[in-house]
């Protein structure tokens, strides 16, 4: 199975400069641009100057079928360019309703997609994505035949509603390394049921929101998880190993050969 069809964002800032489309902040809302995406959430940018758009006349002339309303769906967004030695080549944020996005930003909208956008959050910001697109990227820019290489699972849309219950348990309860152990036996047999779907959407739900608690931080702060949230990393990291048929000997070995990357 591969990731959802991938699209660069509309607003050219050369051409909507020339065009007038940018405003002061009292009279224009904030453009969304590639400084601004983080690991699952969109922040303040780390550089460059803010923009301010003004809606209006950036929605005067395109139709309602164009993706300069692609404002109106919920979207997995992220940088369209990364240095090699990035701490990550691939970061992605899933962002709400009502943000625009300039040219620096690739995304994928809800309305165009058949899974959870937070499935497709999860695989892009996990290390085997990251090492997998590091294999065969040869410059900074994070390309969309690239994205659609990726490795990604064919998760059904059924599953034992006693395991779902028993792995979503110690998930809830703050314990994601428990939840991983119930779903593992699974995983490895080659079956990813709504089991292993309910555990990464959960664990991208925690991680969202203990970032979003973090506010304003650095630009080296910005390349790390917060600490509470590094643990549901790795249920994921190690949910996604696992629907690769790795065994823990081979995912060390693939994470030692990850860091020697960078």
């Amino acid at each position: 199975m591969n990731l959802p069809r991938f699209i660069k964002a509309k607003l050219n800032e050369t051409n909507a400069r020339k065009a007038g489309m940018f405003t002061t902040e009292d009279k224009g809302k904030l453009v969304t641009r590639g400084a601004s995406l983080c690991l699952y959430v969109a922040r303040a940018a780390s550089q460059g100057r803010d923009l301010y758009l003004n809606v209006e006349k950036f929605l005067e002339r395109p139709g309602e079928g164009t993706k300069a309303y692609h404002h109106r769906q919920p979207r997995v967004a992220l940088q369209e360019s990364s240095p090699q030695n990035n701490f990550r080549r691939i970061i992605a944020a899933l962002v709400p309703v009502g943000e625009f996005f300039n040219h620096t930003v690739n995304y994928c909208p809800a309305h165009e997609c058949t899974v959870d956008l937070r499935l497709i959050v999860a695989v892009l910001n996990s290390k085997l994505a990251d090492w997998y697109f590091r294999l065969g990227s040869t410059n900074a820019h994070v390309s969309h035949y690239q994205l659609y290489n990726l490795p990604f699972p064919a998760f059904t849309n059924s599953g034992d509603a006693k395991l779902i219950k028993s792995a979503l348990a110690p998930l809830l309860a703050g314990q994601p390394s428990k939840a991983f152990e119930i779903v593992k036996a699974e995983l490895l047999a080659g079956t990813f049921s709504l089991a292993a779907v309910s555990i990464l959407t959960g664990a991208v739900d925690r991680i969202i929101a203990l970032e979003t608690e973090r506010g304003v931080m650095s630009r080296t702060d910005r390349s790390a998880l917060d600490p509470a949230a590094q643990p549901y990393q790795d249920l994921i990291d190690g949910v996604l190993f696992a629907t690769a048929g790795l065994t823990p000997q081979e995912s060390a070995a693939l994470e030692a050969r990850l860091k020697t990357m960078l």
